[in-house]
C-alpha cells in the first residue's frame, strides 16, 4: 500500500516537518538528512524513482524548510551538531513507530554526515545501515585537499578567473564565511553528471520542483518558501565553529552497524581519498566504500547509480517486518 504523508511532528519541544513517502509501505525505510539548513522534502518529485524501493523519510530539521519558516530562529532553538542529531534519533524513533518497521537506514549528506554520524554512534538500535555521501571526516585536512583540486580544475578548464579569484583566496583555514564561501562556489558546483539528471526530468517533475501542485502532500501547508542558499547559509554560519573543528575519528572507530560511504568520484568538496582513508579505518560489522561514477559533492544527483547501489548493499540489510 502507497504512503504518502507530510505532516508537523513535536520533537523534543518543536514541531518539525517530516514527510513519508514510497510505493509499498513495507519497503525499507530510509532517513535523508541533508546538511543543515538545506531542506530534500521539496525535492519529492526528484527521488520518486527512490520511492520503488524505500519508502522515503524526508526531515526539515531545525533551521531549515518548513520547520524554520513555520518556528522562526526563536521558536527553532540553538542549533548545534549534538542537538540536531539528538532531533535526528527522535525522527527515526518516530519514523519506526509510523511505519511499523524495527529500523531504518539513514543517509546523511554533507554536514548531514556529521549529523547522522553522531545518530548511529549515540544511538545505533533505531538503525540497520548507516550511509555517507560527500562524507566530511576531517575539516582540517579536507579543506586543503579540497582548494587543491577546485584550483587544478580551473587551471585544467582554462578558467583563468577561477584560477586568479582562488588565487587571491589563499589556500585554507579561512577567518570566516565570507571566505569559505568563495571556495565553496567551485567545490559544490554540480558535476555534468549531476546536472544531466536534472535536465532529464520529465518535464512536469521538473516544473515541481519549483511550483509544487496543488493538495502536494510533501508541501506544508500554508507556509512560505524560504530562499534555501539563504538559510543554508544562515545555519552554516552558526554551526562554523562546530564543524571547522570535526574531526569523525573522534567519535571512535567501532560502530554497531553497517558503515556504507558512496562517494563522488569527482567530488571537489569533501575529497573521496581521505573518505576512503576513514573508511579503512573504521569498525562495523560491514563497510563498503564505492565510488559514484561522475558525481561531485551532490552525487546523490546521479539518483539511479545511487540507487543502485542502496539497491545492492543497503536494501538486503533491511529487517523482516
Amino acid at each position: 500500500m502507497r504512503i504518502d504523508e507530510g505532516l508537523f511532528v513535536a520533537i523534543h519541544g518543536v514541531d518539525q516537518w517530516i514527510t513519508l513517502r514510497g510505493v509499498e509501505q513495507s519497503n525499507p525505510a530510509l532517513l535523508i538528512v541533508g546538511g543543515p539548513g538545506a531542506a530534500f522534502s521539496r525535492m519529492a518529485p526528484f527521488f520518486a524513482p527512490w520511492e520503488r524501493d524505500f519508502t522515503l523519510v524526508q526531515w526539515d530539521q531545525p533551521g531549515a524548510g518548513a520547520t524554520q519558516a513555520k518556528n522562526g530562529d526563536a521558536g527553532t532553538g540553538a542549533l548545534t551538531f549534538d542537538r540536531i542529531a539528538r532531533d535526528g534519533i527522535a525522527v527515526a524513533e518516530f519514523a519506526c513507530r509510523r511505519l511499523r518497521t524495527p529500523k531504518v537506514a539513514v543517509l546523511g549528506i554533507s554536514g548531514g554526515s556529521i549529523v547522522a554520524l553522531k545518530m548511529v554512534k549515540q544511538r545505533p538500535d533505531p538503525f540497520f545501515a548507516y550511509v555517507g555521501s560527500g562524507q566530511i571526516v576531517d575539516w582540517a585536512r579536507q579543506e586543503p585537499l579540497s582548494y587543491a583540486m577546485v584550483v587544478a580544475q580551473a587551471r585544467g578548464a582554462g578558467n583563468q578567473a577561477a584560477v586568479d579569484e582562488l588565487t587571491k583566496l589563499g589556500p585554507p583555514p579561512y577567518p570566516d564565511v565570507a571566505a569559505d564561501a568563495v571556495k565553496s562556489k567551485y567545490a559544490n558546483v554540480l558535476t555534468p553528471a549531476e546536472q544531466a539528471a536534472f535536465a532529464a526530468l520529465d518535464p512536469s517533475d521538473r516544473a515541481a520542483l519549483t511550483a509544487p501542485p496543488a493538495g502536494a502532500r510533501y508541501v506544508a501547508p500554508d507556509l512560505p518558501l524560504l530562499d534555501v542558499p539563504a538559510t543554508a547559509m544562515a545555519a552554516y554560519a552558526k554551526l562554523r565553529s562546530e564543524l571547522v573543528e570535526f574531526d569523525a575519528r573522534t567519535l571512535g572507530l567501532d560502530f554497531d552497524v553497517p558503515m556504507f560511504f558512496f562517494q563522488g568520484d569527482s567530488d571537489a568538496f569533501t575529497v573521496a581519498s581521505l573518505v576512503s582513508a576513514y573508511w579503512a579505518d573504521i569498525r562495523a560489522p560491514r563497510k563498503e566504500m564505492q565510488l559514484v561514477e561522475g558525481g561531485g559533492h551532490s552525487a546523490v544527483f546521479v539518483r539511479e547509480q545511487f540507487l543502485a547501489l542502496l539497491d545492492r548493499f543497503v536494501r538486503p540489510l533491511a529487517p523482516m517486518r
